[in-house]
């Protein structure tokens, strides 16, 4: 198996003390470790080539500083990084522009540093614009007055567009329009599709369980857990729960309405979420074993609207993911069309659910079920009562033989 990075014991420390004599002793590498801010600390870790791998972890985890070396852009401070290939990275939006030159001559720059042959430079150019979808007028325009989303349409084209061996993708998704996230996604699924490594970080687990075949967690600069995607992802869900148990205090029995004043930008979107018993009555309260359903109606905003996938979850009120179920899962799911408002419904015949208070979580998924155009997260409170004295989350059906 040919690995396209390999990390072998790296760390990566900063000096912090700004006094004369610690400066002075860090000439000769004496430096005491009071006076040093460990960001990575001892990290070993193997990228497969053709591998999408997925690195998560809290606010100043080391995240971005790992990313850092992976690209080359920073030497560690001990350890060894190997990376073979050629690398495009998105760690910073506009890293590398110049921000009084223009787009199309920040363009020409990323080509070079990238290694484009002269030959080659104007094809680059073309397709770099193309694919940014940004005007000639826009390009002419020095970088320094553009949006955070024109800076995410340049970068990411400009680093996506030198056919690298390796792209490293730090929470550029999360900027920019709905249709751009949405053709940015395809665009790495394309890479993935041709073999090649991408090094995905987002605070989006979504993402990252649907692009990722393993991940990686990092803690306060140390690997706590590499592994397949649901097992890390799951873990550090679990940690984060921890921290943050409790939920929204809402009105049992109420569903949710889409504030029109507070409307997401997105081209369909969620109007209306409800729990209700099988004859149609909005409850808040049921038995185990008792049928319900989940009623979402979603709304287009124009009759151009792209089709869609609704997705549905349980969570209990510490945040645990209960079950959860979407359209695009089906064994031949299509995708669904709207057209002006259209009411979906979600039938539990028998909710085996245990005693307990929970909530819903509701998603409206692009096509492939990847890209969230809107959300309505932990709505419609409800409790439900066991009837045995069983404990746990599910009744799970079991014979004793005395």
């Amino acid at each position: 198996m040919t690995r396209a990075v390999e990390l072998k014991g790296v760390s990566r420390g900063y000096l912090v003390r700004n006094r004369f004599s610690d400066r002075f002793l860090a000439l000769f590498g004496k430096v005491r470790q009071d006076a040093v801010y460990w960001a990575l600390r001892d990290v070993s870790l193997s990228i497969a080539s053709g591998e999408t791998f997925g690195l998560i972890g809290e606010n100043g985890a080391g995240k971005s500083t790992l990313l850092k070396i992976v690209a080359g852009t920073l030497r560690p401070s001990c350890g060894e990084a190997v990376i073979r290939g050629r690398v495009a990275a998105l760690l910073e939006l506009g890293a590398g522009f110049h921000p009084e030159q223009s787009g199309w001559d920040n363009i020409r720059l990323m080509g070079a540093l990238a290694g484009i042959p002269a030959e080659d430079t104007s094809r680059y150019i073309r397709e770099v614009a193309e694919f940014s979808e940004l005007s000639d007028e826009i390009l002419a325009r020095p970088v320094k007055t553009y949006s955070s989303g024109m800076f995410m349409r340049l970068a990411f084209s400009a680093a996506t567009n030198v056919d690298p061996d390796v792209l490293i993708v730090d929470e550029a998704l999360s900027v920019g329009d709905l249709h751009f996230q949405k053709k940015s996604l395809d665009r790495i699924l394309a890479f993935r599709e041709q073999g090649k490594t991408v090094l995905f970080c987002s605070h989006n687990l979504y993402q990252v369980r649907s692009l990722c075949t393993r991940v990686a967690w990092l803690d306060r600069g140390r690997l706590r857990q590499v592994g397949d995607t649901e097992t890390v992802v799951s873990a550090f869900e679990s940690y984060e729960r921890e921290k943050n148990t409790g939920f929204r205090e809402m009105v049992p029995g109420t569903p949710f309405f889409r504030n029109s004043g507070k409307v997401r930008e997105a081209p369909v979107r969620l109007e209306y979420v409800a729990l209700e018993d099988l004859e149609g009555k909005v409850i808040s309260r049921l038995a185990s074993f008792q049928g319900c359903r989940v009623v979402v109606d979603i709304a287009a905003e124009s009759s151009e609207a792209p089709p869609c996938h609704l997705g549905v979850v349980i969570v209990r009120n510490d945040r645990e993911n209960i079950f959860g179920t979407a359209t695009h899962f089906l064994p031949e799911a299509v995708p669904l069309t709207i057209r002006d408002r259209r009411r979906i419904a979600l039938t539990f015949p028998s909710l085996p659910l245990l005693s307990g208070d929970y909530l819903l979580s509701v998603y409206v998924l692009d096509d492939s079920g990847l890209q969230v155009y809107d959300q309505a997260e932990l709505v419609c409170p409800f409790t439900v009562i066991g009837q045995g004295r069983e404990c746990g989350l599910v009744y799970i059906d079991h014979r004793w033989e005395l």
